[in-house]
């Protein structure tokens, strides 16, 4: 979940590096460092904490190599902070060494000393002792060791205009600039920096002299690639807190018309006719995008009258799933860069399933290996917590539900033409925002609190106690309603809040009739329901605009965004950088 980036620019490289860093910043912000080499001679800044802690007197090259980080093996301290030295050499590394242990028990008996708790410190060492005057042929022998993940950008003292990368399983690109060459682990990161991207493939190596860009096979032959043009994507504005996370709960109706515009315009055929003629579909995806999941798998269930299986992405592949020829996967992550989603789509891929991707990042490494990739266009999402990427999500898969309904019966369901309506009633959402900032300050001091609801309202609630306590750092659980006295109950005490999502006219009675059972027991219940008339089943109630029942896994989760994020606020945290966590997951 690191991010890392490289750049060759005669001018300014230090204060590129920094203003890349910056934009990389959400996929971890435990310490941060660069390094540059001129005059012969490695330059090396790194500190605990935020990238703006590198601020300074900028350090001198035209090549350089920054990192922040994640931490996987080693606490948060300048020590383990990227990059790592070793020699002549500087490196900056994503991913997880499986071999690291092995790889370092050996180099400690050779004489190695380590200063850093990392798996990373590993592989510069390695570079160091296979050098033999040829920096790629270092670089590329230390490779041929490492097991597992990893995205590395090496710097050398003796080539100091020359920066080499090697990828495997970790997301990697090149990008070409006016008078520079970057590499980067995350496509969003060089808006403004670079005109053109490209990819790097698994086992590929970029080799920066200067300002050409050369892509390497180990053993040093180039490769032709093919650089697309970088499309120039809207970055949210910080909200009234000064936080990205308000304001991209803000852009949640303009991202949805986007994404139905693109949609509307896209030839389904293929994806829906696989669906419909699949032996199995399986849906894959982490984290909120599983919720998105949960919900098209229930959907396309009842509409279709197809079996949806659906799976956590980290579960999937250890599972030996039933997968192959004639099933589809359709797996969902808002990066394309999720570990776990990425090697589930593998699995499926290698086995002949046909894969359905919906993702936000056009040229992510999921939406390359898809047979069927849909765009989600919610813009750049910053904060770590998903918001808009997860309304556009459902969008999708809806939209995808709904051709797949019309390939197998001939007639799109009834809810189909309410999708157009789907961004106002996101908008009209925010008019409860007054009201559930007020729950939010209401429960402030909550140690804990349930969400309940039924059919799909139940993944809505388990988006709203996700979202508690990823960010307001509250304990916070879901379950269907009607499971709610199978066990939760014994929970609930004097003032505990149980918060309902019932947004479906068949079940809100039953919903109702959870909630007091809780308020029977002393519990402080919230209904969030477009049914008005259910406003006297609980202590406080939230009136939610309407869609079609299918449609309300939209606009119900808004509210439970809001009050998340206020919850934070009000506690005192920052919503866009919650602790232990990172945007795009990208280690298993």
């Amino acid at each position: 979940m690191c991010g890392i980036v490289g750049c060759f620019s005669r001018e300014g490289c230090y204060e590129k590096l920094l203003t890349v860093l910056q934009k990389l910043e959400y996929r971890g912000y435990d310490s941060a460092g660069v390094a540059l080499v001129a005059g012969g001679a490695l330059a090396v800044r790194k500190k605990k904490g935020a990238v703006a802690n590198l601020c300074g007197a900028p350090l001198a090259g035209a090549a350089g190599i920054g990192h922040t980080r994640w931490a996987t093996h080693g606490k948060p301290s300048d020590e383990n902070a990227h990059p790592h030295v070793a020699g002549k050499f500087a490196l900056v590394h994503n991913g997880i060494l499986e071999n690291f242990a092995v790889l370092k028990e050996e180099l400690t008996k050779n004489g190695e000393a380590f200063s850093s708790e990392t798996d990373s410190e590993v592989i510069v060492k390695l570079i160091a002792r296979a050098y033999k005057g040829d920096f790629f042929a270092a670089v590329a022998a230390a490779c041929s060791r490492l097991e597992g993940s990893y995205a590395i950008a090496v710097l050398c003292e003796d080539f100091p205009e020359e920066i080499v990368c090697a990828k495997n399983k970790s997301p990697l690109l090149a990008g070409a600039g006016r008078g520079a060459a970057f590499v980067c682990s995350d496509i969003p990161a060089l808006e403004g920096e670079v005109r053109y991207v490209c990819p790097v493939e698994d086992g590929e190596f970029v080799h920066i002299r200067g300002e050409e860009i050369c892509f390497c096979t180990a053993g040093g032959a180039c490769l032709p690639k093919v650089f697309c043009r970088l499309a120039e994507k809207e970055r949210a504005p910080v909200g009234a807190s000064g936080s990205r996370m308000e304001a991209e709960i803000g852009q949640i109706p303009h991202g949805l018309e986007k994404t139905l515009g693109w949609l509307r315009a896209c030839d389904f055929a293929p994806a829906a006719r696989a669906l419909r003629g699949a032996g199995r579909i399986f849906t894959v995806a982490c984290g909120t995008a599983h919720h998105a999941a949960l919900a098209f798998g229930a959907l396309l269930s009842r509409e279709a009258r197809i079996p949806v299986f659906c799976e956590a992405a980290s579960e999937f592949r250890y599972g030996d799933p039933l997968i192959g020829a004639g099933d589809v996967l359709v797996a969902v992550s808002q990066s394309g860069e999720t570990a776990d989603t990425l090697e589930a789509a593998r699995l499926a891929k290698a086995r002949g399933a046909y894969l359905i991707a919906v993702t936000n990042v056009e040229q992510s490494t999921l939406a390359r290996l898809a047979d069927f990739p849909l765009r989600t266009l919610a813009g750049a999402e910053i904060a770590v917590a998903a918001t808009k990427s997860y309304n556009c999500q459902l969008l999708c898969l809806y939209f995808l539900a709904a051709q797949t309904v019309f390939y197998k019966k001939a007639a799109f369901p009834a809810w189909f033409s309410a999708l157009g309506r789907a961004a106002e009633a996101c908008e009209r959402a925010f008019s409860c925002f007054s009201e559930v900032f007020s729950l939010a300050k209401r429960l402030q001091t909550a140690r804990a609190m349930s969400f309940i609801g039924r059919g799909t309202d139940r993944f809505t609630a388990a988006e709203g106690a996700l979202k508690v306590r990823e960010i307001a750092y509250v304990f916070a659980e879901s379950c269907p309603a009607g499971e709610l006295k199978h066990g939760t109950l014994a929970l609930v005490e004097e003032g505990f809040p149980v918060l309902a999502v019932a947004t479906d006219r068949a079940t809100v009675q039953k919903t109702a009739n959870s909630l007091a059972e809780a308020k029977a027991r002393g519990a402080f219940t919230c209904l969030f329901s477009p049914y008005k008339e259910y406003a006297g089943a609980a202590d406080f109630f939230c009136p939610l605009p309407a869609l079609p029942a299918p449609l309300m896994p939209l606009v119900s989760v808004v509210p439970l965004q809001a009050f998340a994020c206020r919850l934070c606020l009000l506690r005192g945290f920052d919503p866009d950088r919650p602790r232990n966590l990172a945007k795009s997951v990208t280690v298993e």
